[in-house]
């Protein structure tokens, strides 16, 4: 999970993709503001009431892309921006090779959260635990703790360094004393249990904090009455991937989070998959699955097969919620990454049940002791990356912005992960890379690598139009498959209710006697 922006340490506001408007201003795209100054610098911008980010940018390197269209008619500006923007996604859309990059901000309409807003939510599962006593005698050693949370992946770091040194008895620093005390934990092996107790929490917290649901839309609900979205932001992103032409690359999805949001689109479409996982009831990571394709059975007399068309890859670099690793591999797992499809607790559910048990131990249920999440965010996740089976996905990341005709999407990433910025920075070598970096509001390296940019084959869009909600709704081209899905699950809604309606009939003409 991206968890932490250096250049946005004030948290924001979960934003509505459809404010509400007035008038002729039901078109989404009403109340967006553009930059179309002739400058070489992007913009700063701004988020007002309610919840739009203004000016929208795109800038192609040091260039705004936006300042062709300042002679245009005033009236004639936003139509003629949006079908030159349409058409150019739409030309990527079916370039060979499409590559999406996910980070947090692409979850945060569901999870309400991004960097800073993690570590409060964590701290709050912890109330009422052991651990909490532990992080509170740690936090009187920070000069702020109140701004900890806006530096979570590095105070998760430290406190790996500390166990990590209290704990060290060998060879070359054998001797090292590391005493430092904690109120009311007294004795060195005291502290390294406290402290080894105490991340584990916090990483069974994280783990319930990333354990979200989509939200409800046509393609869920049984009802038209009851769904939040006529369709998520996600099911339209995977909706309008996999229409792509299957003779075409397959789509690859790589995500630093830990949540299920696309899994659980995907499953919702109908959408084939592959995780990096083989076996059906005890589900291993074996990366030869990324390798095999999915084809339509040819007829005898034909002699040969048809791609099958709504497939996926998907690669999650730094792990999610559902893999569990162990110290320990097995000749059938020799990669000790395996996947658990035991339910999870809700946060809500926790939260709620503290209020009658402070002492719940459904916490202590999501990870046994040797067990973890894949990847934890601290600033060891770079050597992390090193190891089988990670190495094998971040391989597999810069071959794929490596092919020829590959353009690449990131969509909610603040390019916190150097480790991730150095491999896209690499692709810049492949002269038929392009680079599209979606941000509401661009951090301090999508800046920098559009204005590192000569070639003009990296672009940024700013503004509303860079949240994931507006982006995936309304900014990709809208594609005749999703409003194929949309009519045949509102057709199998409505045979449901005319079942239904008639079942109703029969019992009352039978007087309501079912017995």
């Amino acid at each position: 999970m991206d968890t932490e922006k250096s250049d946005k340490l004030v948290e924001e506001t979960p934003h509505d993709p459809f404010p509400q408007l007035e008038g002729k201003s039901q078109d989404p795209w009403f109340n967006l503001q553009f930059d179309l100054q002739s400058s070489t610098e992007m913009p700063g911008i701004t988020q007002i009431p309610p919840g739009i980010w203004n000016p929208n940018i795109l800038y192609r390197g040091s260039e705004n892309w936006l300042s062709r269209f300042a002679k245009d008619n005033e009236d004639e500006q936003k139509s003629n921006i949006r079908q030159e923007v349409l058409a150019l996604f739409a030309r990527w859309l079916k370039m060979q090779n499409v590559r999406i990059l996910i980070g947090a901000g692409a979850s945060f309409y569901v999870t309400g959260f991004i960097g800073s807003g993690l570590f409060g939510r964590v701290r709050k599962l912890l109330e009422g635990r052991s651990s909490e006593l532990t992080l509170k005698a740690i936090l009187a050693h920070a000069s702020a703790p109140d701004k900890v949370g806006c530096h979570f992946e590095k105070f998760l770091s430290q406190l790996t360094a500390w166990r990590s040194l209290s704990e060290a008895s060998q060879w070359p620093i054998d001797q090292m004393i590391l005493d430092i005390p904690l109120k009311g934990i007294r004795g060195r092996q005291l502290r390294i249990t406290k402290l080894s107790e105490l991340l584990l929490d916090l990483e069974r917290a994280i783990t319930v904090v990333c354990n979200v649901d989509l939200p409800s839309s046509r393609f869920s609900a049984p009802d038209d009455r009851y769904h939040e979205w006529n369709i998520t932001p996600h099911e339209a992103l995977i909706a309008k991937l996999s229409a792509r032409d299957p003779q075409q690359g397959r789509t690859k999805i790589f995500t630093t989070n830990y949540d299920t949001l696309i899994e659980q689109a995907m499953d919702r479409l109908g959408v084939m998959y592959c995780d990096g996982f083989s076996g059906t009831v005890a589900r291993r990571f074996n990366p030869a699955a990324y390798d095999l394709d999915l084809y339509y059975p040819g007829e005898v007399t034909e002699g040969r097969v048809r791609r099958f068309d709504k497939v996926l890859h998907l690669y999650k670099l730094h792990g999610s919620i559902n893999w569990r690793r162990s110290k320990f591999g097995t000749a059938g797992n020799p990669y000790g990454i395996v996947f658990d499809n035991r339910p999870l607790p809700r946060e809500v559910d926790l939260l709620h049940g503290k209020s009658k048990n402070p002492a719940s131990p459904d916490l202590e249920r999501v990870l046994d002791k040797g067990e973890g999440l894949a990847i934890l965010p601290t600033s060891g996740k770079y050597g992390e990356t090193l190891a089988m089976p990670f190495s094998h996905m971040f391989r597999a990341f810069s071959q794929a912005l490596r092919e020829p005709q590959t353009v690449l999407m990131i969509i909610g990433y603040s390019g916190w992960d150097d480790h991730i910025n150095q491999l896209i920075e690499d692709a810049l070598t492949n002269p038929s890379f392009t680079c599209v970096i979606i941000d509401p509001n661009p951090s301090s390296w999508a800046r920098r690598l559009c204005r590192a940019d000569a070639c003009g084959r990296v672009y940024c869009l700013g503004g509303h139009w860079g949240t994931f909600e507006f982006f995936a709704l309304h900014v990709l081209p809208d594609l005749e498959v999703l409003r194929t899905e949309l009519a045949i699950a509102q057709t199998l809604r409505d045979l449901q209710k005319s079942q239904n309606n008639k079942i109703w009939l029969k019992l009352q003409e039978g007087g309501g006697d079912g017995a």
